[in-house]
């Protein structure tokens, strides 16, 4: 076991991505804190797993975006546990529009949560991480943070900013022993990308646009994961690793699937 006696909170870790790296961290030997903001039922199920395999778990209700909770979750995280090894900023959210219809309701909400949220968590932990004398923090950001992800309103500018983050603390805490990266995952099967590809039409677009023909699955997300705050990895930081079936490259790809679908209509 690679993260034996280690604890980590992962945030968001009732469903999707941040419910399968809690299992794959948990695997690995770590004692696990769930945050969710939501539904209690699914982070109890998480829980429930965990025990199951001989390690720890705490539920924590919190919403990342506000400054009171984290510094709540922070402190009954450190009370449970005594120390942070490992922190993992997966809560994340996506509201559909094109910019010009963009609420600031629903621009300052994404923000709020997607990158305002996880400068908290940082903060916060890194804080405790810098008294223990280290610690790893990993972001999970989205290949939207690199190339703009069309009608999806904030959502690539708080990815965007989140990449930014990640290197920023790489280089600033570098001197506490605290390794920060960022994994970007492209189109995984999970209840978000539903909610964004919302209808068939654009699911079987997205898919087709996928170089290795399927969506990643969040346990994939989950071993990068858990590679990267293993000792494994100990000379990498302030990376932001792509994990997406070969999205970010299909360029070409799509001007030949273009090319011929031109020359059958």
């Amino acid at each position: 076991m690679k993260l034996l006696g280690k604890k980590a909170l992962i945030t968001g870790a009732s469903r999707g991505i941040g419910k399968a790296i809690a299992f794959e961290l948990a695997r690995e030997g770590a004692d696990v804190v769930i945050n969710y903001y939501k539904n209690l039922e699914k982070a109890k199920e998480v829980s429930d797993k965990i025990n199951s395999m001989g390690r720890k778990s705490l539920i924590i209700k919190a919403d990342v975006s506000d400054n009171d909770s984290v510094n709540r979750m922070i402190h009954e995280t450190i009370k449970a546990f005594n120390r942070i090894d490992i922190l993992i900023n997966n809560a994340g959210i996506a509201k559909r529009s094109p910019i010009e219809d963009v609420s600031l309701e629903d621009w300052d909400r994404v923000m709020n949560v997607n990158l305002r949220g996880a400068f908290l968590c940082c903060k916060m932990a890194g804080k405790q991480m810098i008294m223990q004398g280290g610690g790893n923090i990993i972001n999970i950001v989205s290949i939207s943070g690199i190339m703009p992800d069309i009608n999806l309103g904030a959502y690539s500018v708080s990815k965007s900013g989140l990449i930014m983050l990640t290197k920023l603390l790489s280089i600033e805490w570098a001197k506490h022993n605290i390794r920060v990266n960022s994994v970007c995952p492209g189109p995984i099967e999970t209840q978000l990308m539903e909610e964004v590809l919302r209808t068939p039409e654009l699911l079987k677009a997205r898919l087709e646009s996928m170089p290795l023909k399927r969506f990643g699955k969040p346990e994939e997300v989950a071993k990068l994961v858990a590679f990267l705050v293993s000792e494994d990895s100990g000379n990498i930081t302030g990376e932001n690793i792509v994990i997406d079936g070969g999205s970010l490259r299909s360029m070409f790809y799509l001007i030949d699937k273009l090319t011929a679908h031109t020359r059958t209509t």
